[in-house]
């Protein structure tokens, strides 16, 4: 069978499947239990558009979940059939900055890309920092700063409670030599960012406003 979840609704699964184990941890009421399995289930295959019933028995594995062990366990059966980010060529990267000279290339190896809802990385040298985000079956580009500072905040692109930076973009302005900025703030970490997204929404919107 070909993979058919999305890296963020694999999160989203995640979270849903740990809710299972935990009220089967925390509560010794068997409607209790039942009650939060039937409602994960649900909003599990409420994820998807449609489903096949092949995909229907992936999916329903979680409904089996008792302890920890099932837990990962289920993750682990479940992760074969997330599809992973785009293995991204250097052309590929290039076409999304055109405007960029010397781009440096993001090392797939660092990151885990089924678990890799959008990709970022850094140009320590440049002190830029560049994300490819997917959007309606293409990657777009979108660069700017990352502040090295971080504090306790919200993300913009997760929405989480986190270590948070100011990302900026400069644009130019509507004077011929003049710059405005935006910025918002975000994951210090992209990979606690990645794993916070269950859904593209904030991610998009982020895109947008900076455009």
């Amino acid at each position: 069978m070909e993979a058919f979840i999305q890296a963020d609704q694999f999160n989203y699964i995640k979270e849903q499947a740990r809710t299972i184990g935990q009220a089967k941890a925390n509560s010794t009421d068997k409607g209790v239990v039942n009650a939060v399995r039937e409602m994960s289930i649900e909003r599990t295959m409420n994820l998807f558009d449609e489903l096949t019933d092949e995909q229907k028995q992936v999916l329903i594995k979680m409904e089996s979940i008792q302890d920890r062990e099932d837990y990962e366990s289920f993750l682990q059966y479940v992760k074969q059939f997330v599809i992973p980010f785009p293995l991204v060529s250097e052309k590929t990267v290039e076409k999304a900055f055109p405007k960029v000279k010397k781009l440096k290339q993001p090392d797939l190896n660092l990151v885990d890309l089924k678990e890799t809802v959008y990709l970022r990385w850094e140009d320590l040298g440049t002190n830029r920092t560049y994300m490819l985000i997917p959007k309606e079956n293409k990657l777009a580009g979108i660069s700017g700063f990352l502040e090295p500072s971080a504090h306790k905040g919200i993300c913009s692109i997760c929405n989480g409670l986190e270590e948070v930076s100011l990302f900026t973009i400069e644009k130019k302005g509507k004077m011929r030599g003049t710059y405005s900025k935006k910025g918002n703030y975000i994951c210090k970490d992209s990979a606690v960012c990645n794993h916070n997204l269950k859904s593209k929404d904030k991610l998009h919107d982020f895109l947008e406003n900076l455009k």
